[in-house]
């Protein structure tokens, strides 16, 4: 299958295109999803008990206008150990992100460490009609999970390379919009463009494996 890019015995890594979900919603059909084309070949993937009964063996998912890498169990074992050491935050994973120039906004912490890299912290909220968007806040109270989410952005010319390890939805996009650099494509941070094709691109994951041996896998 075309899709993926590294087989292992207790783990595949797909790489998703953009405008196709990475798993369906609670009670859809799974054919038209990454989950539904990777299932299809690799049916163990389906069978594993996951963070939602219908999204199987997926240990994180991508926006569908975003494209890049996801790493998927096939063995129950093996997505009990991926989660853990998802929590841990061991389980990396760096992105491309073409921006734009907009407006800083209020609302999170920088650490601004060199002239290129910058360490951006908040917490977040659900937003907007039908909560479909987030909001970075600082404020634990309005918080929909006690967990301050980190992305580590380093500038190169007109886009960054972002580093996350436990990612809230629309993590990369609303702190890149509020520190004035949206995603090129982004309707709902950057106000210009579609959401069609998000110009983000998840590139390298990288975490250790249960020996020790740190696993990289990276795409041109």
């Amino acid at each position: 299958m075309a899709l993926i890019v590294y087989e292992h015995r207790d783990f595949l890594i797909a790489d998703k295109m953009h405008g196709i979900p990475t798993v369906p919603l609670k009670g859809q059909d799974r054919s038209n999803t990454l989950l539904g084309l990777v299932s299809a070949e690799y049916p163990e993937v389906s069978e594993i008990v996951g963070k939602n009964p219908w999204e199987g063996g997926t240990l994180h998912r991508l926006d569908t206008a975003t494209s890049g890498l996801v790493v998927f169990a096939r063995t129950q074992e093996m997505f009990g150990y991926l989660c853990r050491i998802q929590k841990e935050d061991l389980l990396e994973k760096t992105y491309r992100a073409q921006t734009v120039e907009g407006d800083r906004l209020k609302g999170i912490d920088l650490d601004i460490q060199d002239n290129k890299t910058i360490k951006i912290i908040s917490y977040f909220r659900s937003y907007g009609r039908n909560s479909k968007e987030v909001r970075p806040t600082q404020d634990i109270k309005r918080a929909d999970v006690p967990v301050l989410y980190k992305t580590i952005a380093v500038k190169e010319k007109d886009r960054f390379v972002c580093t996350i390890t436990r990612g809230f939805r629309h993590q990369i996009r609303a702190h890149l919009a509020w520190i004035g650099h949206p995603i090129a494509g982004d309707a709902i941070y950057g106000n210009a463009g579609t959401s069609d094709v998000l110009e983000l691109d998840c590139f390298k994951v990288r975490f250790p494996m249960s020996d020790g041996k740190l696993f990289t896998f990276a795409k041109n």
